[in-house]
């Protein structure tokens, strides 16, 4: 179950009562601050639940064979290599097949 499907019933109802709500502020009713914090409250859920599947989805692409650099290590790894290949040809320029 995703974080939007477990949310769906908050959601519906939320919707239910932002509805409740804004007839009972056309009507010239009291109850207009619960309007106003029940559309605040539903935007900052549809924004948590977007977020959270952007990121869903980035760590998606990131478990893939690469680390998406988010790892020194490797970098590391290839930095020392690459000195120490400059170190040993001095300032000559060595082509690579690689």
């Amino acid at each position: 179950m995703t974080l939007r499907e477990s949310l769906q019933p908050t959601i519906s109802q939320l919707t239910k009562a932002i509805d409740y709500w804004s007839e009972q502020t056309v009507r010239g009713k009291s109850g207009g601050h619960h309007y106003i914090r029940l559309v605040r409250a539903m935007e900052e859920l549809k924004l948590y639940i977007v977020e959270s599947e952007r990121n869903d989805r980035e760590e998606l692409r990131l478990s893939g064979r690469s680390n998406g650099g988010l790892f020194k290590e490797a970098h590391d790894e290839l930095a020392r290599e690459s000195q120490e290949e400059i170190k040993s040809t001095g300032n000559q320029f060595v082509r690579s097949n690689s």
